[in-house]
């Protein structure tokens, strides 16, 4: 899934350096029983994506045959790609290593400038530039916690913004989180929930944003079990109560 999802934001990133007209959006979905999926969506503006395949026919999605999808007025070339998880440590793993790859805009045409040649017969020392945390998500918590009526489930993310050199880039880049949860969603920071579903949207993103999404799931097989094993109790003890008068 780390090979899949960032060849698709480094896609990302190189069409919007050249145009800003795509849209991405991970999501997340957790299941009860402790398994769930990573999904990678990206698409690019119709009539973009026309123009850069007809440039010497580039192949913008790697060999990857995408879907017409309309958002609002607008129309997508969009590819999905979904993979399944057997935990939530394996969910968490994966978003761990996710990173927006930025390095691929450094060099782009006309996007950097030639340094100048030094005549003299020394070279300048020149320090290691500051390594970048291109990573997604600086940190991920998904946890379930078990209770005898009740189980909780846990989602919190922070997401790091893209570093680039290019300074028209910081703060333009457009990405959406969607988190689908085991139950409804009872409390949550940031996003607006639907039921189970909430969405986080990280359009412009300058800082580290924190975001989180908690649902709460009643026991109901357990409550019902220990209703009827009291029921049962109850019933046992009126027959005995009854053969000793």
């Amino acid at each position: 899934m780390k090979k899949t999802v960032t060849l698709l934001l480094s896609a990302l990133l190189l069409v919007f350096a050249l145009t800003g007209c795509v849209r991405t959006d991970i999501g997340v979905s957790l299941n009860k029983n402790g398994t769930g999926s990573v999904t990678a969506s990206l698409g690019i503006e119709k009539s973009v994506y026309d123009q850069l395949t007809a440039l010497g026919g580039a192949d913008i999605f790697e060999g990857k045959t995408p879907e017409t999808v309309k958002y609002g007025d607008t129309t997508y070339m969009t590819v999905t790609e979904t993979k399944e998880y057997g935990s939530y440590d394996e969910i968490k793993a994966a978003l761990l290593e996710l990173t927006y790859n930025t390095d691929k805009l450094e060099g782009l045409p006309g996007d950097a400038t030639e340094p100048d040649d030094d005549p003299s017969e020394y070279t300048l020392y020149q320090p290691e530039p500051e390594k970048k945390n291109d990573h997604v998500f600086d940190s991920v918590n998904i946890e379930k916690t078990e209770g005898i009526f009740y189980s909780v489930y846990t989602f919190r993310v922070t997401v790091n913004p893209p570093e680039t050199q290019d300074g028209d880039l910081k703060g333009a880049y457009k990405m959406t989180l969607t988190v689908n949860m085991p139950d409804k969603i009872t409390q949550y920071k940031g996003g607006e929930p639907d039921g189970k579903t909430i969405v986080f949207d990280f359009d412009g993103l300058t800082e580290q944003s924190e975001v989180a999404a908690v649902s709460e799931v009643n026991n109901y097989g357990v409550i019902i079990g220990i209703c009827a094993a009291l029921l049962a109790a109850a019933v046992v003890f009126v027959i005995v109560i009854k053969r000793k008068k």
